[in-house]
């Protein structure tokens, strides 16, 4: 297998860049939402209403350990990103065996935590229980694939911080369409309901790290040998200081999500599989900023390194302009077809009531919360971590949690449940907008 070559991104157009960069994570993304999305189209098709409340009811607690990882990826992507754009092959190499082994050690000790945590999460959650069964299955097997969620998390970013974001496009198509093959033949075929659905991920997750970690070990400059890995403690630090503070900004809000969750799982089930649905349907809003934010990173990063701050500032800029217009036509998009997209889940009339309903009424927070991944991404790719996470918290678990919690003492209605998104997404792109263009820190180092 021939080397595959690093795309550095401190020379050359800034827009064809950031173009080329975004469009395989954006159309991965697709595929990526596909393959979230496909557990809850199976059961809501193929088994109940109740399965499909069940596993809409468990998603925050899959997120809780997805976005945990989500943070570790990306402080390993920062620090090797410094490395690229200085061309610093020694540090790189450890980098990368450091990140790959905390990976593997990492997934597994949280896979026997997961397991042991899941009766206290199903609690925390308010599962009700005609839908208790389920969700405790689904969970149960899911939980099993998360060390197989944290080498590829890891994986990805690594992948980024080179500037390949084809590779993940073409693995995220193919574990897509294998997790669809295996729900369908698990559910429809073999009679596993819930269990079958998150078999199928789970299976279809290490083939993900099958197909990563080949590409991974194959870079050019990357001399990786089993028998000779260069592990580092201190890398190891460098990851979780870069990387902890946004996995715990992303845990806390897929945590105070779930404590929303338990208010909505106080509805009736029609209510809950609507919202859940709906949810997934918000996430497509995401894409276009996801995979900006994830070219600014990596921008960044990279010309942070090679001391080329103004071209970095530029980047930050291009970035927010191409992601906002992005945003706007995929909100569009989605107000547009929201009762059609909700029924591909369920042809419940109740549920794409509730489905369209929660679509249209928080949909406009999209706008502002692609300011917040771009800025986010921005100051991470610089150094600037706790800032991020500190807005984030204060925005997206705090404020939100309490706007839903008090909103419903005074005003017990399912509106509330659908502001509340929408209330924390506006806040937190508003602070992190003021951030960046007012604090002190980004006029020092050039990031402004």
């Amino acid at each position: 297998m021939a080397k595959t070559k690093t795309m550095t991104l401190t020379e050359g157009n800034i827009t064809r860049l950031i173009l080329e960069f975004s469009w395989p994570v954006f159309v991965s993304s697709i595929f990526s939402e596909l393959y979230n999305v496909t557990n809850s189209m199976i059961v809501g098709n193929y088994v109940s209403l109740t399965a499909l409340s069940a596993v809409s009811a468990c998603t925050w607690m899959c997120n809780i350990f997805n976005y945990a990882f989500y943070g570790l990826g990306m402080g390993a992507g920062i620090l090797m990103g410094a490395y690229i754009g200085a061309n610093d092959r020694k540090n790189l190499k450890r980098a990368l065996d450091s990140s790959l082994v905390f990976a593997l050690v990492g997934g597994i000790v949280i896979t026997i935590l997961a397991e042991l945590a899941l009766p206290l999460l199903i609690r925390l959650c308010n599962i009700g229980p005609d839908i208790y069964a389920d969700a405790f299955a689904y969970m149960r097997v899911y939980m099993l694939g998360c060390s197989a969620v944290l080498v590829s998390q890891m994986s990805f970013f690594i992948l980024r911080s080179f500037g390949d974001t084809k590779h993940q496009l073409y693995f995220s198509i193919i574990t897509s369409l294998v997790n669809l093959g295996l729900g369908l033949v698990f559910v429809r075929v073999l009679g596993l309901n819930v269990v079958g659905t998150s078999l199928a991920t789970i299976i279809s997750q290490f083939l993900m790290d099958v197909l990563t970690l080949r590409l991974v070990l194959n870079y050019d400059g990357i001399d990786f040998d089993i028998r000779n890995i260069d592990f580092s403690f201190s890398v190891v630090s460098d990851i979780c200081r870069l990387g902890i503070p946004a996995g715990i900004q992303n845990m806390l809000i897929a945590f105070s999500s779930m404590m929303v969750q338990s208010h909505v799982n106080r509805f009736p089930n029609e209510v809950i599989a609507g919202i859940g649905v709906a949810e997934k349907i918000n996430g497509w809003g995401q894409m276009v900023s996801h995979a900006t934010s994830a070219a600014t990173m990596s921008l960044v990063a990279q010309n942070f390194g090679a001391g080329k701050k103004d071209r970095a500032s530029l980047a930050v800029k291009k970035c927010v302009q191409l992601s906002s217009i992005g945003t706007l036509f995929m909100i569009a998009l989605i107000t547009t077809f929201a009762p059609f997209l909700v029924s591909r889940f369920n042809q419940d009339p109740a549920v794409i009531f509730y489905g369209t309903s929660m679509i249209r009424w928080s949909i406009f927070g999209m706008f502002f919360i692609n300011l917040s991944h771009i800025y986010n991404a921005a100051c991470r790719g610089a150094g600037n971590v706790c800032f991020p996470m500190l807005i984030a918290i204060f925005a997206q678990v705090i404020c939100k949690y309490a706007f839903v919690h008090f909103g419903l003492q005074l005003y017990y209605d399912v509106h509330i449940l659908y502001l509340g998104t929408a209330f924390g997404y506006t806040l937190a792109g508003l602070l992190a907008t003021i951030y960046f263009h007012t604090s002190r820190w980004s006029k020092e180092i050039g990031l402004r």
